[in-house]
Formats: C-alpha cells, structure tokens, sequence
C-alpha cells in the first residue's frame, strides 16, 4: 500500500508547495480544430485532475484487500485491483490538455506531438502504479486457493469489462446528439436564439448544476439524459450501448426489468448525480470501488436500486 500512496504525497507535496507558476495569454485566437474525442478527454480529466490526492491507488490497495477476505475468487478480485491501478497511471497523463509551445492552442489529441508530450509527463507516479499493481498481483497469487466454480448464468464473465464500453458507446451517441440532432433541432423550431448546447468541453462540464437555479439549457440537457437511460432501461433493460456488448439490465428480485421506481433511483443515482459539482465525482469512485469489494460484482447504484446487468436473464429468474 505504501507504493500506492507514494504518488499522493508526492501530489501534496507540490500542491502545498507549488513553485513558480508561468502563465501565458493568446490574443486574436482564431477557432481551433476540435478533436471528436476532446470531450471525452475533458470529461475524463474532470475525474482525473483529483484522484491520487484523494489517495484513491491507496484505497483502492485496500478495497483489494478486504474483497480477498470475503470473496472466494481471490485473483479475481487481484486482477480488478491492479487493473485499476494500471489505468490509473496511463489515464493520469493522457487526459490534461497540454499546450502546444509554438502556437495558441493546445496539442491535437493523438498527434505525434500529443504522444511525445504525454510520454515526457510520465514520472514516478507511474512507476509507483504500476509497481503496486504487480506487487497486488504477486501477493494474491501467492495467498490464493483453487477458486469456487461460479455459475455462469448469474454472473458471466466479462460483465465487468463490457458496461464501461456500454457507456463509451452511449457517451459518443449522447455526445452526438447534442452536436448535430439538437441544433439543427434549434435551427428548424426557430429555438436557436433561445437554447444552445456546447459539449466541445464535455457533457459533464457543459451541464453541471454549478447552482441552485441552474440555467434552462443545464436542466433540459440533464432531462435529456436522465429520458435516454431511463427510457431505454425501463422498455428494453438496455441501452444503445449495452445492446451493442449484448449486455441488459434486470431487477434481482424477479424476472425482466426493473420497476419504474427501481429505474428511475438507478437513474438517479448514476449518471445523473455526475453533474452535482463534488458529490458527483466522488460518488462515481465510490461506485466503482465497490465493484471489487462485491460479491455480486454490482456496483454500488446497482445495489442500491437492487438491479443487476448480466449478459442474458438468468435461466433460474425466467418465469416457468
């Protein structure tokens, strides 16, 4: 745990003791050639900026931990442990915008510049990462047992892997949607002077209720968003994305979809309660930490809401 939380002090230390702070100013900017992925990378960098201050590798050591002493499938819960630590580190420098140092803008995202910058950012924090996550490794190696055969039916294997790009693929459509379809939406209700969406800087950015009246625009775009999950979870018990990675959403206590009630609280509490400034990001690491420690490999909204997402209903909750 120490190699994990090596890179947190280190984030301390810098943050009390700053140093010199050079700050530069572009005047006459012209536009700038918007990556399709820059708000994916802001949304990312959003989360990014305070996880290892917040000593999340640590914690996450110890969530590690405690799931090797209630679960039976200790690697399993290694490999979770150490997966997120790894991401941890090739996220940390890969999500700031960097500055280009020869002209007004920032860097291309996944140009030749953008890679050699991101490489030189790569330091201590890394190496401590990526050290923790083979030291995880090693040490439930050596402490695991033959692991208990786990019913393929309720909890198949590459769930855990498959919801995140579930909601990549439902993040670029959403992203989509308030790029071309509401504009042009705008443009042809004659709406266009009254509403307008701009997610270039992330969806989460551009509709964080920073208020407690938040502005039309923040409180349509969350509406829409709270509409395309719920909608989507509460007719099919998938979404675009989860149709895609085959993958759907059922309630743990009977067969088929959720309740309204049950679909709307998951709603609720994710992803919506993301764009609460705060309380949002911390509850979305909260929610993935508890994967590792669950036994149900559910996420904590999941367990709250009593849904699960599966890859098929299980043979055993299908009515006779």
């Amino acid at each position: 745990m120490a190699v994990a939380a090596w890179p947190s002090w280190e984030e301390w230390r810098f943050r009390l003791q700053p140093g010199e702070v050079e700050l530069t100013y572009c005047a006459g900017l012209g536009p700038w050639g918007i990556s399709p992925l820059e708000p994916l990378r802001s949304d990312l960098d959003m989360v990014m900026e305070n996880l290892v201050a917040a000593a999340v590798p640590a914690i996450l050591v110890v969530m590690g931990f405690l799931a090797c002493l209630r679960r039976p499938d200790l690697w399993q819960a290694g490999r979770r442990a150490a997966g997120g630590l790894v991401l941890i580190a090739v996220l940390e420098p890969a999500t700031p915008a960097y500055a280009s140092p020869d002209a007004c803008g920032v860097i291309p995202l996944l140009s030749a510049e953008w890679f050699a910058t991101m490489m030189d950012a790569w330091g201590s924090t890394q190496w401590c990462l990526f050290g923790a996550a083979a030291l995880v490794l090693v040490a439930t190696r050596m402490t695991s047992t033959a692991p208990l055969p786990r019913p393929v039916a309720a909890r198949p294997a590459g769930v855990t892997w498959h919801r995140p790009a579930a909601l990549l693929v439902d993040y670029t459509i959403v992203v989509a949607t308030f790029t071309f379809a509401v504009p042009l939406f705008l443009l042809l209700t004659g709406l266009e002077g009254f509403f307008w969406f701009h997610v270039e800087g992330g969806v989460v950015n551009a509709l964080r209720l920073l208020s407690v009246a938040p502005d039309p625009e923040r409180l349509i775009g969350v509406f829409f968003i709270f509409l395309y999950f719920w909608g989507q979870h509460r007719r099919w018990g998938r979404t675009l994305g989860k149709r895609l990675l085959r993958i759907r959403l059922v309630s743990v206590d009977a067969a088929g979809q959720p309740a309204k009630r049950r679909t709307a609280l998951r709603t609720l509490l994710f992803p919506l309660l993301l764009f609460v400034p705060v309380i949002g990001p911390l509850a979305l690491i909260a929610d993935v930490l508890w994967v590792i420690l669950d036994p149900g490999d559910r996420t904590l909204h999941d367990r709250l809401a009593r849904t699960e997402v599966v890859r098929r209903i299980p043979d055993a909750r299908l009515p006779a």
